[in-house]
């Protein structure tokens, strides 16, 4: 009996009834309020009673914030509302309310939301900041681009919106704000705000920013966790349980590197289980993934505790982060202690800077021991490279021919297929000044949209290079994407954010790559796998070094040919494509991790010499 009911039944019972009356009505609205209570006590938060009201609605919003970071999302929209209720002023329950309602996939509610709060400051460069960046995950690039510009201009040192915005630009290689990036990049060593870490790679090769900024990312995203502990020795007497957790499981680079791996893993050792939180699909590459695993677990529609939850029931005794910050990304599953050893790879170049991640995957070409201090995870060295790779991977067997792809049959072929959004004015006036010196070459250019070849086109004359030097391609399936490679001679590779599938990829088909070895993760990766192959001189220290090393290949028919050569050489016999190897090597640094564990000793930086 809800209150109002209970009102008219009491005002109209007879004086006969009366006591009974007052005991029913006493009873509906005891339950109105346990039914009030259990749906505050559900979300976390009895009803404030102390402090003014916009105390309270900010009280709402803490706590909405934090079920929001576990998905529980439904709890979070009614903690907003009721906040509003309080104080519907308040800019930023409004943009939190948008971000809720996006996240369950209310759009059209979820922009009004946003907008609500513009209005309240139509100049207020944070909230033109949300919508920027509520459109940036809509796919709506230049829209978002938009809005992050107006946010700049009302407040140059929004940091946030800068970096979304200069990345977003460098996707079509537009370059509009990297004129000055001396002073683009003080914001950056000033500011106190989050920054996408993903977004920030590509703006500098400085892994001591990209520290910050992860651990900003993490202590902001960082959610309540069960505390529990594990009994020692978990793994005695039965496999070893590794956990992978990702949304790749499609047709993705990661796939594409650990498919393999998956399936090489040895079934007398461990168990492999497979969390899956992304989008259902039926692609290759998450049929493989399934197969391969001892369990597939489909977790999309599960909230992190619950995942967490089922992790530990599972009995994992290592769980492996395959996305880092990586779009999609649910790493403070990982806040949970979800098995006994925490283990980042593959997915993100980088550090996690969260507390609860214990080891990082890398190689002694990736973080030496003089970048330790720039990972807050211990690091767990391969013996050779820290990259998977496929040794069943197959090209196509149409093979295009140079014409077929618009190359100049005769000419020399430089080729950049990284992602154009790596590529910044550094490594193009290099590349510029290689065509002015190679008569007749051209730059074999992947650039999947109209807006990227104008802007490359645009940037070109600008170097007194002609449009005839440029030839662009376009998105290929992976097979055709590795039949089409062999038409190059060299791969130039992008400074701050290498060529990582790409590169090996390009080796694996016998083609050069050039890289310059930097400081961050991102930036030696290319190192890491050219080393792999038995060419470390093809990683070169300095710009200088670089253009001076893509030129004698060039102009060098014979040197060209011998690099080749044990190029091949390097792929049939070095480590980068023995799958077998490299996954032995990954199960040995597991059980040495796991057993530090056992023993009762924290974690450390461990290799396998």
């Amino acid at each position: 009996m809800s209150n109002s009911g209970a009102q008219h039944f009491l005002a109209t019972a007879g004086a006969g009834g009366r006591d009974k009356t007052k005991q029913a009505f006493a009873e509906a609205v005891a339950g109105n309020a346990r039914a009030d209570l259990a749906l505050s006590m559900r979300c976390g938060m009895v009803k404030q009673t102390a402090g003014s009201p916009r105390e309270q609605a900010l009280a709402l919003h803490r706590r909405a914030r934090e079920l929001g970071l576990k998905r529980q999302y439904k709890d979070a929209e009614y903690l907003l509302r009721e906040a509003l209720k309080l104080d519907d002023k308040n800019r930023l329950l409004y943009a939190s309310l948008g971000e809720v309602l996006e996240m369950m996939g209310k759009h059209e509610q979820a922009i009004l939301a946003h907008i609500d709060a513009l209005k309240l400051d139509p100049s207020n460069s944070q909230s033109l900041s949300y919508i920027g960046s509520y459109l940036k995950r809509l796919g709506q690039d230049e829209e978002a681009i938009n809005y992050f510009a107006a946010a700049v201009q009302f407040d140059p040192n929004n940091a946030t919106a800068l970096a979304r915005l200069i990345y977003l630009r460098r996707r079509s290689c537009d370059w509009t704000d990297l004129g000055n990036r001396e002073k683009r990049i003080r914001v950056f060593r000033k500011t106190e705000v989050c920054i996408d870490p993903f977004s920030f790679l590509s703006m500098t090769d400085d892994p001591g920013l990209q520290k910050k900024f992860s651990v900003k990312v993490a202590q902001l995203e960082k959610t309540t966790a069960d505390q529990c502990e594990f009994e020692r020795p978990r793994a005695e007497g039965r496999k070893i349980r590794l956990g992978y957790f990702s949304n790749d499981f499609f047709d993705h680079a990661t796939m594409f590197l650990m498919g393999r791996q998956l399936e090489l893993h040895d079934r007398e050792r461990f168990e492999i289980f497979i969390y899956d939180y992304g989008d259902p699909n039926q692609q290759e590459g998450r049929l493989r993934a399934e197969k391969a695993a001892d369990v597939y677990r489909q977790v999309a529609s599960l909230q992190n505790d619950d995942i967490a939850r089922l992790a530990r029931e599972d009995g994992l005794d290592i769980a492996i982060d395959l996305k880092g910050y990586t779009k999609g990304n649910r790493l403070n599953i990982f806040n949970n202690r979800l098995a006994p050893v925490h283990v980042s790879y593959l997915g993100y170049p980088g550090t996690t800077g969260m507390d609860e991640m214990d080891y990082l995957v890398a190689d002694p070409h990736i973080i030496p021991e003089s970048l330790r201090k720039y990972y807050s995870e211990k690091i767990l060295y391969m013996p050779d490279c820290y990259q998977p790779n496929d040794d069943l991977r197959e090209a196509s067997g149409q093979r295009p021919t140079r014409a077929d792809v618009g190359l100049p049959e005769e000419a020399f072929v430089f080729c950049s297929f990284n992602s154009p959004y790596k590529v910044s004015p550094d490594e193009f006036d290099v590349w510029m000044k290689l065509l002015d010196r190679v008569p007749g070459s051209v730059l074999w250019f992947y650039a999947p949209v109209e807006k990227t070849r104008k802007n490359i086109l645009k940037e070109a004359k600008r170097r007194g290079i002609g449009p005839e030097r440029i030839v662009f391609a376009g998105f290929a399936a992976q097979k055709d994407h590795l039949a089409r490679l062999a038409l190059a001679d060299v791969f130039l590779d992008a400074f701050a954010v290498n060529a990582h599938t790409t590169a090996s990829d390009a080796l694996w088909a016998g083609v050069p790559v050039v890289t310059k070895t930097g400081k961050q993760f991102a930036a030696r990766v290319a190192t890491s796998l050219v080393n792999a192959v038995g060419l470390p001189e093809v990683a070169a220290p300095t710009t200088q070094q670089y253009q001076a090393l893509a030129l004698k290949l060039a102009r060098d028919p014979d040197y060209l040919a011998d690099v080749k050569a044990r190029l091949k050489q390097g792929i049939e016999t070095g480590p980068l494509y023995d799958t077998e190897t490299f996954t032995r090597n990954f199960e040995a640094l597991m059980e040495k991790a796991l057993q530090r564990f056992n023993v009762g000793l924290k974690p450390d930086h461990l290799s396998l010499r």
